[in-house]
C-alpha cells in the first residue's frame, strides 16, 4: 500500500511537467502503473481535482503505482494549453518517464472529462491494458477517430444528470463503437459528482 506521495518534475515536450508520485511501502511490489489525467486546463482542471484524487486514492489503496500530473500550463507545469494536441504529448512523456523509472508494469490510464478524452486518444499508442474514462466530453471534441484495441479493459463512468456532457450523447456515442466499455451509470450524479464521491469510490474499487 502507498503511504504518501512525492512531488517531482518530468521533462515534457515544452518544459517541465509537475507530477505527484505515489510512494510504495517497503517490500511491496505494485500491481501496475496508473497515470491519471485531469479535466480541462482552462476551467480550473488540475491533478488536485477531487474526482482525480479519488481515483488516485483508490488505485493507491489497491496497490498500484500512481502518477498524477498537470498538463502544460497548469500549476507549475510549463507551457500553454494546446487544444488537446500537446496534452497528448504530455501524457506520453509522463508514461515514458514512469515506465523508465518503475519498470514495464501493466499500464492503466484513468481520466476525468478532458482527461478521459486525452487517455482515449493515447490508449492504443501507449499500449494501455486498462482504461477508465469518467464523463468523456463527447459533445465537445471529435471522438470519431478514436481507436480502442479489443485487448483494453475499458470502464466508463457517467452521471445521468451531467450538466456539462449530456448523458444521452454519451449513451448515443457508446451505441456506435466497438469494443464497448463496461458502463457504470449513476442517474443522480452531475458532471463533478458532487455528493456522489462515496459511490464513485465504491465503483472504482470494484473496477480496480
Amino acid at each position: 500500500m502507498f503511504q504518501k506521495t512525492q512531488a517531482t518534475f518530468v521533462k515534457g515536450p515544452v518544459g517541465q511537467l509537475e507530477c505527484r508520485i505515489g510512494q510504495l511501502a517497503l517490500g511491496k511490489a505494485p500491481l501496475g502503473l496508473v497515470v491519471l489525467c485531469h479535466p480541462h486546463p482552462l476551467y480550473d482542471g488540475s491533478m488536485n481535482n477531487k474526482v482525480v484524487t479519488t481515483m488516485e486514492r483508490v488505485y493507491a489503496q489497491a496497490g498500484w503505482q500512481t502518477v498524477a500530473f498537470n498538463f502544460r500550463g497548469v500549476g507549475q507545469s510549463e507551457g500553454f494549453y494546446d487544444h488537446g494536441k500537446g496534452e497528448q504529448q504530455d501524457l506520453a512523456a509522463v508514461v515514458n518517464w514512469a515506465q523508465g523509472s518503475f519498470g514495464e508494469l501493466p499500464l492503466a490510464l484513468a481520466g476525468f472529462s478532458f482527461g478521459s478524452y486525452i487517455g482515449l486518444l493515447q490508449a492504443q499508442l501507449l499500449e494501455a491494458q486498462w482504461l477508465v474514462t469518467v464523463a468523456p466530453p463527447v459533445n465537445l471534441y471529435d471522438f470519431n477517430e478514436i481507436v480502442i484495441p479489443s485487448r483494453v479493459k475499458w470502464s466508463l463512468i457517467q452521471g445521468g444528470q451531467d450538466e456539462v456532457v449530456p448523458a444521452y450523447k454519451v449513451a448515443n456515442w457508446m451505441r456506435g463503437i466497438q469494443p464497448r466499455p463496461d458502463v457504470y451509470w449513476r442517474e443522480s450524479a452531475g458532471h463533478f459528482f458532487h455528493g456522489e464521491l462515496v459511490w464513485l469510490k465504491k465503483i472504482l474499487s470494484a473496477i480496480v
